[in-house]
């Protein structure tokens, strides 16, 4: 019995080496295949639960990428960045929000498909149904506690990523439609002052 239990603690350190070797290896094959596209334009379904507070909520959301600039189409508001700006379009108040883009604002939507390559500790949990599934860690306090990711074997491309609060809450998103290197022009990414002049612009920069 004692030879059993001082096997499986010696076994132990060696199985979490290689489950975050498992997840280093597909993880690194899924940001080198998400370098090649110019352009990611991903239709998703947004869900918030939270036990806690008793909600659990969920939109349709398209967010579009092209080098540093993105643009996030929620059911009411539109979020836009060039990658140094940032506008928030808020239209049930028909108001627009103007801020610097901060490298350091912790997570964006831009980094939703390469937010594991930094700073991050990773875990190889499953494959299931032709999906890997891994969890990642972050190595400094933050935001987030742990963050899930589903991964389609074949297309190696994210399907699936939930974000786990220090209150358990979760963010959940769902891709149900996934197009990349099509064209997208730069001014797809500024705010146009003249398609919301019935708005408030506040700047906030």
């Amino acid at each position: 019995m004692k030879k059993n239990i001082l096997t499986i603690i010696f076994l132990l350190p060696l199985l979490a080496f290689s489950q975050e070797n498992k997840a280093k290896t597909i993880l690194d094959k899924l940001s080198d295949k998400t370098k090649t596209y110019t352009t990611i334009e991903a239709h998703f379904i947004n869900s918030f639960t939270s036990i806690e507070a008793g909600v659990n909520e969920q939109q349709n959301g398209k967010l579009f990428l092209k080098n540093n600039s993105y643009r996030l189409e929620l059911e009411n508001q539109t979020i836009m960045s060039d990658g140094e700006t940032n506008w928030f379009i808020l239209n049930d108040d028909q108001e627009v929000n103007i801020t610097e883009a901060d490298e350091e604002e912790g997570f964006s939507p831009s980094s939703i498909f390469t937010i594991y390559e930094n700073g991050y500790k990773y875990k190889f949990i499953k494959e299931e149904n032709n999906k890997y599934f891994i969890e990642l860690f972050p190595k400094e306090e933050g935001m987030f506690s742990k963050l899930i990711m589903v991964i389609n074997k074949t297309k190696m491309e994210i399907e699936e990523l939930s974000m786990v609060d220090k209150n358990n809450s979760i963010y959940t998103y769902k891709i149900s439609k996934f197009i990349k290197n099509h064209e997208l022009p730069n001014d797809y990414f500024n705010f146009n002052t003249n398609k919301y002049a019935d708005y408030d612009i506040i700047d906030l920069r």
